[in-house]
């Protein structure tokens, strides 16, 4: 086993001993999930730059809100915190059960990166017009999260801006999509491009990207067109970053500690290190940072809807 799946693996099996009064990272989805590996790689730093225990938890349901919610009611003490998605706490939204005005933004801690649209290296689906004249000749089998997924979101982009139509195949996470395009029961799949990085990186089988959702082309992958590049509309374009939120009422001195101790991080050569080695690009900036990223994420979903 290389580096790589070390890394990811021991941050998978690693679990916190922490007190019951310790400081709380609620994740909204399970274990391998990129959620999940952010809290386990800032989770260390995190304590120490504390000097108080840190520990992680999962409130599973309803793709994430269900841990927003708890956040969201919990005591304003700085005690219990949210690392999320801010693309996906933006498409699980409602006008009748708002999540993001109802958290404050804590910090950001991973630059955006994107969701890839990738076959089998073993497919005739060699490029881009390879898989517009397969699924115009045939209803392809897309694996996919969901329409309202931050990763299944490529798949419905794809079919609504290029008339196509898919078969699709729920699936509960991009461990299931790989396994389906591997297994040949599905075509296409949807799935976080540092997914495909990490498989094709420890992997006798490949798979093959066909476009990515970013609005430039991965610097893994520069032979491999964005569809915002396919479509000729930039804002089409989309990536997936990470934050911790708190209660919105959680007192401003309380909130600034916790920032202070994040963007300390920024510094941490042991968690730059693991982060590097899981593919997860952390990078720690403010408040700011996090509503801009909110900001844009809802103009995506608002030109996704129009």
């Amino acid at each position: 086993m290389g580096s790589t799946a070390l890394a990811v693996t021991g941050l998978a099996e690693r679990r916190s001993t922490a007190a019951a009064d310790a400081i709380r990272l609620i994740c909204g989805f399970g274990v391998g999930n990129p959620s999940d590996l952010c809290a386990q790689l800032i989770q260390d730093g995190f304590s120490a730059a504390l000097n108080e225990p840190v520990e992680f938890d999962y409130t599973l349901g309803q793709a994430g809100r269900r841990a927003a919610l708890e956040v969201i009611g919990a005591e304003p003490d700085g005690r219990t915190l949210l690392i999320a998605e801010i693309l996906n706490l933006v498409l699980q939204e409602t006008p009748a059960e708002l999540l993001l005005s109802r958290l404050q933004p804590i910090a950001k801690i991973t630059r955006g990166f994107s969701t890839a649209l990738a076959v089998n290296e073993l497919s005739d689906m060699r490029d881009w017009p390879g898989l517009l004249a397969a699924a115009r000749a045939n209803r392809l089998k897309a694996a996919t999260t969901g329409r309202d997924s931050t990763i299944g979101l490529l798949l419905a982009l794809v079919e609504r801006r290029m008339s196509l139509s898919f078969d699709t195949l729920k699936v509960a996470g991009t461990t299931a999509a790989v396994d389906m395009l591997l297994t040949r029961r599905a075509d296409i799949a949807v799935m976080d491009t540092r997914t495909v990085l990490l498989h094709n990186g420890r992997n006798r089988t490949k798979l093959r990207v066909l476009a990515t959702s970013g609005a430039r082309r991965s610097p893994q992958l520069l032979d491999v067109p964005t569809l915002a590049e396919l479509a000729g509309d930039p804002k089409l374009a989309y990536t997936i970053s990470f934050a911790l939120f708190a209660p919105l009422a959680t007192r401003p001195a309380v909130a600034h500690r916790l920032t202070a101790a994040l963007l300390g991080l920024r510094n941490d050569m042991s968690v730059q290190t693991q982060a590097r080695l899981a593919n997860i690009p952390l990078q720690f900036d403010g408040p700011a940072a996090v509503s801009e990223a909110i900001a844009r994420d809802r103009r995506v979903a608002a030109d996704i809807a129009g």
